[in-house]
């Protein structure tokens, strides 16, 4: 145990380190490149025409079909395969539950078990308390009712989250629910590596509140401040920014 504790800190350390590569603007997955075609048939999928512009098969749940253009995500969209090999259909099939609720609603999304931590060969979740100290940032897709975050710039296929995370009618440049927070006050966190979903690989660092606790409680009491996503990009000039012809530089931190 204690070696997992140890192994765990180390691994959500490192993540802390922001890896951050030329190529961060304007990256598209195979299925939302311009001219690709994706084959909307099927049940699963909900095809509206007049959505089939800015969404995958115009079912908001399959995400833009543009990708916003500016993630201060690191390595967001390299590699990122948004289906995980399966059709729209095949996806929706296998991720989603349309089974209607009592309430009218349905099922949704269908998310791991045991709080969305990989398992050891036990079955129980891999994690360990972490303090994150003051100037840390953090980063999360969802509302501030959520208990998960992230340490910021994270790439988004380690999240294993799904799609309509990346929706953006509200704002091109960035999801319209992807929110930076900077630690201000010292609190521990559960993290552990992420169990791969959604057709994702996972295995980035994930941050769990604890139960009951949400993003809002630490907002409210001062452990987090919220910032822009603009705010992880930057303009550098002079000594570290340069590059091979180049006089000025634009970077994430």
């Amino acid at each position: 145990m204690l070696f997992k504790s140890l192994f765990i800190s180390s691994l959500a350390t490192s993540a802390l380190a922001i890896y951050l590569p030329e190529d961060h603007y304007l990256v598209r997955d195979n299925s939302a490149a311009l001219g690709g075609k994706c084959d909307c048939s099927g049940d699963n999928v909900r095809y509206n025409s007049s959505l089939a512009k800015d969404y995958i098969c115009g079912d908001k749940r399959l995400g833009p079909s543009r990708l916003p253009n500016k993630l201060p995500l690191g390595t967001f969209v390299t590699g990122y395969d948004r289906f995980g090999g399966l059709s729209p259909n095949g996806f929706l099939g296998k991720w989603y539950n349309s089974t209607k609720t009592p309430d009218g609603g349905e099922g949704g999304w269908i998310y791991p078990e045991k709080y969305g931590f990989e398992l050891d060969e036990e079955k129980l979740p891999i994690k360990a308390n972490v303090d994150l100290m003051p100037g840390t940032l953090v980063d999360r897709f969802g509302y501030n009712t959520g208990r998960y975050i992230s340490p910021a710039t994270a790439p988004f296929s380690q999240r294993a989250l799904h799609p309509q995370n990346l929706d953006n009618d509200v704002n091109k440049q960035f999801p319209n629910n992807y929110h930076v927070y900077n630690v201000t006050r010292m609190f521990t966190v559960q993290a552990g590596p992420i169990r791969p979903w959604f057709g994702q690989p996972g295995f980035g660092v994930q941050f769990f509140l604890g139960n009951g606790i949400s993003v809002k409680d630490y907002l409210d009491n001062g452990h987090l401040v919220e910032l822009k996503p603009e705010d992880l990009l930057k303009d550098g000039t002079g000594c570290g920014f340069a590059r091979e012809g180049e006089d000025s530089v634009s970077d994430e931190l």
